[in-house]
């Protein structure tokens, strides 16, 4: 589960002729023209952000750009493209805007920021105004709900960012240390919610299930898997029996956790591959949880083909293609 990750790099080019710079970009290396919410929701940690002004301005104000540009390349591979392809003739200066740390938390918007703000002695800002006001040596925090191996749509950030008076690699190294304390803290609960999976194989395929249960953990950023192992499971007072067992930290409620096994239950065929028992502080989460509120009921093997095609649409290409062969493996292991 990932809590931080570096956000998409702020270049202002200041040409001399804007719509031949913007020409040059767009045409030879095949940057594309956005507006500036799209750039927002369209950039990751990968890509770059530019905005090609006139020379008049001196400060990195979004306004003042004649073209938005976004490249999925890095701001240093930009820069060497640009130089490679001969296009600096235009551009008089080169200006960087803040650098920017995106970091997920489970929600309480307002007691984040006010902390972030207090503890980094920064201001909050709208993302446009931390780009406007912030310098190179300067970071921008972005906060969301949203998993991040992903672009983020611009209404999936917080409205408030918070500017801070340290560059990226301070502020993500300090970040990174004290992300759980933040977390921790602002949690509606105190606390995580703390799972055992049981599984169940008739066929003692464990280590494979084990390896789609992860991967499908990791691919949609959902909790953090920190033990597996056997251990004993009472069936009766005088009988006991081995279960593979897996624990797994998240912040998602039992319902959530319960749709997700589910949808590991069943390929998109109905047919059954394992058992996937969910327990919370001791109690059974019940399979029906999931349909609460759901006007028209399904058995629970369509539930587990529904609820599987969910889950491969959330998940991403790579995790994807791993759970698949996975499976698989599993079938002809089975034959």
């Amino acid at each position: 589960m990932i809590f931080l990750r570096m956000g998409t790099r702020i270049i202002f080019l200041r040409s001399a002729n804007p719509i031949t710079t913007f020409n040059q970009l767009t045409e030879k290396l095949g940057y594309k023209s956005v507006t500036f919410a799209q750039g927002q929701s369209d950039s990751d940690e990968h890509s770059t952000l530019i905005f090609i002004t006139s020379i008049g301005p001196e400060i990195t104000d979004p306004d003042d750009a004649e073209y938005i540009l976004l490249a999925d390349e890095t701001g240093t591979t930009v820069l060497a493209d640009i130089i490679n392809l001969k296009a600096c003739a235009d551009i008089e200066k080169v200006d960087m805007g803040p650098r920017i740390v995106v970091f997920r938390v489970p929600g309480n918007e307002n007691e984040f920021a006010d902390m972030l703000s207090k503890n980094y002695e920064g201001n909050r800002v709208s993302w446009k105004d931390g780009v406007r006001l912030g310098e190179k040596e300067q970071t921008l925090i972005s906060l969301t709900t949203q998993r991040l191996h992903q672009a983020i749509k611009s209404e999936d950030f917080f409205s408030d960012h918070i500017l801070v008076d340290q560059n990226q690699k301070e502020c993500f190294a300090r970040l990174g240390r004290e992300a759980l304390f933040y977390l921790n803290h602002n949690l509606k609960d105190s606390s995580w919610y703390e799972y055992r999976i049981s599984l169940y194989d008739a066929y003692d395929n464990y280590e494979k299930h084990y390896q789609r249960i992860v991967q499908v953990f990791s691919g949609l950023e959902t909790g953090l898997v920190i033990g597996e192992g056997w251990i004993k499971d009472y069936a009766h007072i005088v009988m006991s029996i081995m279960v593979y067992q897996i624990k797994l930290f998240s912040f998602s409620p039992p319902a959530e956790i319960k749709k997700i096994l589910i949808g590991l239950e069943y390929d998109d065929t109905g047919h059954r591959l394992a058992d996937l028992d969910l327990y919370n502080k001791n109690r059974k989460v019940s399979w029906t949880e999931v349909q609460k509120g759901v006007k028209e009921k399904r058995t629970k093997m369509n539930e587990g083909v529904y609820l599987r095609s969910e889950l491969m649409k959330r998940l991403p290409e790579k995790e994807k293609e791993r759970i698949l062969k996975l499976e698989n493996e599993i079938r002809e292991l089975k034959n």
